[in-house]
């Protein structure tokens, strides 16, 4: 008797226990379900990427240099026992322009993003003496650059976490330069260079999702390829340089 009642007790007790259990069960996945509810509530402009065209603009500031190789002349120089010296300086920048971003595949876009650059490029020359003209034993002669720029390339992007997506870009970038393209300096001293350029890009950035739009930090370096040094046979600077390349890392804002 006293054993029957004991396992009367025990089989209530166990009852209690599947129906707490059950109920803690229910609490937690309704938690869960309600946390999921407000993360793809609070997710902004879910179908953005899916798109098959967006547009946007974007602003950029560059650290800008040349690329520069010496001549023989140079060289030669050095050799004799000059103390001749020409190098690149390093300046900022500033270009801007519009977006036209084409879908290609879930993970993949095509971009074309023209805009317009304005860059200062700056050589030192050291104890360059020039006959006939006075000099200082440093002289920063400037080339400026107003660029009409035409990038093209290609957007791969990661899997969308929340509001954020990474990406990495590359592509080619030609350029037609519309300013004068040489330093303005006297005949003995000016140094010139090309109206055309193409470049190479590359870099990375991370695209963020606000609610009415989107906002994209981006790291890219650009590699000139083309020789942009024109020779000036009058001129005591550019018998010094070989070759100029274009260089830039830059920040770029994009607002889609």
């Amino acid at each position: 008797m006293a054993f029957t009642h004991i396992w009367d007790k025990l089989h209530l007790y166990r009852q209690k226990v599947a129906l707490t259990s059950l109920l803690a069960l229910c609490l937690l996945l309704g938690n869960t379900a309600a946390a999921q509810n407000q993360k793809i509530k609070s997710l902004n402009k879910p179908g953005y990427d899916d798109r098959p065209v967006h547009y946007g603009f974007y602003l950029a500031m560059p650290l800008t240099k040349y690329n520069l190789h010496h001549s023989q002349a140079y060289a030669d120089q050095l050799r004799n026992g000059g103390d001749d010296a020409v190098n690149a300086k390093t300046d900022i920048g500033f270009y801007t322009g519009l977006v036209l971003n084409v879908r290609l595949a879930e993970y993949l876009d095509a971009r074309f993003v023209p805009g317009v650059g304005f860059y200062s490029r700056t050589i030192e020359f050291q104890n360059v003496e020039v006959p006939g003209v006075e000099t200082e034993s440093v002289m920063l002669e400037t080339i400026n650059n107003t660029m009409v720029e035409l990038p093209v390339l290609l957007k791969y992007k990661a899997k969308r976490r929340s509001n954020y997506r990474p990406y990495i870009v590359a592509g080619v970038k030609p350029a037609i330069d519309l300013g004068k393209g040489n330093t303005g300096a006297p005949e003995e001293m000016l140094l010139e260079v090309e109206k055309f350029d193409v470049a190479l890009e590359y870099g990375i950035g991370v695209d963020i999702f606000y609610p009415y739009f989107k906002f994209a930090p981006e790291l890219r370096f650009s590699h000139g390829l083309l020789n942009q040094y024109k020779a000036v046979p009058e001129s005591q600077y550019s018998a010094y340089i070989q070759k100029l390349t274009n260089h830039n890392v830059s920040l770029i804002l994009f607002f889609e």
